[in-house]
């Protein structure tokens, strides 16, 4: 986030967008006066986005440590004086990592827009569909969109022709070179022994765009995402245990108007993908002790409660603990979604009718939605500016063991955690 001030009534705020670039917006007034809603209109409106789009979008805060979703009311500049505040009490960051932290001031997707809208708002709006397309992008080549190795060459394939490469630019054998570019990071990795068949297969499809009209290509992309369950999730960071680890997991929690997932943050596999209607969820505070120990748990935990169907006769409960500063953004993220799934009546991806616009309830929130800004990639250009982005995992001190295998290893039961708070928490 950058702000100048250009005399004693005008302020410059800085805005920088999915496709790296950046926008200066100019206000007539202090930068802490100017809100959310009013910067992102500003921008839309440089950009040439119509207003029906402008509903897609939100300001967000980002940095390597934290992304924070504003609300229309929310004041971006007084929020980034606050930053280390916010990090002490949402980000799993060492006092070090978050004194070094810088927040910067973006123009992204609104989490809560729905699908089926975005599918009508892509044909009619091109500004609109540049900068989704270029968020989706983004999240897919940094992993958050996990893909099967062939829509992965195929999208290559797109990116290629979309940033006007022809087939003749790269010599046989050669883009296994730029692979790290443009495919995931662990497409690349269980590709490592094999790189002559990835640059076989991206070649093949990049051969079968020859016709392609270029105006087209970003639908084309995005409209390949939109088949992906896991596209627009909210994301968020913690760890949990998984059967044959001796230590907690670090994991990325995906939400959805439709499923919770839950990704290993070190190899991408996913570990669950749950319904929502399926499932219920509890916040059990950190104040709370383990057990009979006298110990108490080092971070909340968001636990995931559903049922294991093994046969028409065999049922069993379960549950997922995932232990993380953000488990009440979790729970709050997962209570709305849920509460607004008559919104999103577009969990099969074909559909492109538009949802019902319905009242919304008040709903008991926090002012702000997190999720984290894991990228994979080691920094973001801003303007000449090299910002990093990396994050390092920072485990519990302790290793928390809330779930166990009986001896069979296929039943999981809860260890009894005692509770002296209510049951529903207000978050």
């Amino acid at each position: 986030m950058t702000k100048e001030k250009t005399s004693k009534i005008k302020s410059v705020i800085w805005v920088v967008l999915m496709d790296k670039k950046k926008q200066k917006i100019t206000a007539g007034r202090e930068c802490d006066q100017v809100s959310a809603g009013e910067l992102r209109d500003a921008v839309c409106r440089k950009l040439r986005i119509t207003p029906d789009g402008t509903e897609a979008f939100s300001i967000w805060i980002c940095s390597p440590l934290l992304q924070l979703q504003l609300k229309p009311s929310h004041y971006p500049t007084a929020l980034c004086d606050l930053w280390y505040d916010l990090l002490a009490q949402f980000a799993p960051a060492t006092e070090l990592q978050a004194k070094n932290d810088l927040p910067i001031i973006m123009l992204m997707r609104n989490v809560f827009y729905p699908l089926s809208q975005e599918k009508l708002l892509v044909q009619r709006d091109p500004q609109a569909r540049y900068y989704l397309t270029a968020e989706a992008m983004f999240n897919y080549l940094t992993g958050r969109y996990p893909v099967e190795d062939e829509l992965a060459y195929k999208l290559a394939a797109l990116q290629l022709k979309m940033e006007g490469k022809k087939l003749n630019n790269f010599p046989p054998g050669s883009l296994q070179n730029i692979a790290n570019q443009i495919l995931p990071w662990d497409v690349v990795k269980r590709k490592k022994k094999q790189p002559l068949y990835l640059d076989k297969r991206i070649r093949s499809y990049l051969s079968d765009l020859t016709s392609t009209t270029p105006g087209t290509l970003d639908h084309i992309y995005i409209s390949h995402l939109w088949t992906q369950s896991c596209y627009r999730c909210a994301f968020f960071q913690g760890q949990t245990e998984l059967q044959k680890h001796r230590k907690d997991v670090a994991v990325r929690v995906g939400i959805t108007p439709h499923n919770v997932f839950i990704w290993n943050k070190v190899t991408n596999k996913t570990i669950a993908e749950l319904e929502n209607k399926e499932i219920n969820t509890q916040l059990i505070k950190s104040d709370l002790q383990k057990g009979g120990t006298g110990k108490k748990i080092p971070f909340d935990v968001w636990l995931i409660n559903f049922t294991v169907v093994a046969s028409i006769k065999k049922r069993s409960s379960t549950a997922i603990p995932i232990y993380s500063k953000q488990a009440c953004m979790m729970k709050t993220m997962f209570d709305r979604m849920k509460d607004e799934s008559h919104l999103h009546a577009d969990k099969s991806t074909t559909s492109i009718q538009p949802a019902p616009i319905v009242q919304q309830r008040n709903l008991n929130e926090v002012d702000a939605l997190m999720r984290t800004f894991d990228f994979s990639n080691p920094t973001l250009k801003i303007g000449s500016k090299e910002v990093p982005v990396g994050t390092r995992h920072i485990s519990k001190k302790e290793n928390l063991r809330g779930l166990k295998l009986n001896s069979k290893g296929n039943k999981l039961k809860k260890t009894v955690i005692k509770q002296t708070v209510a049951s529903k928490f207000d978050v």
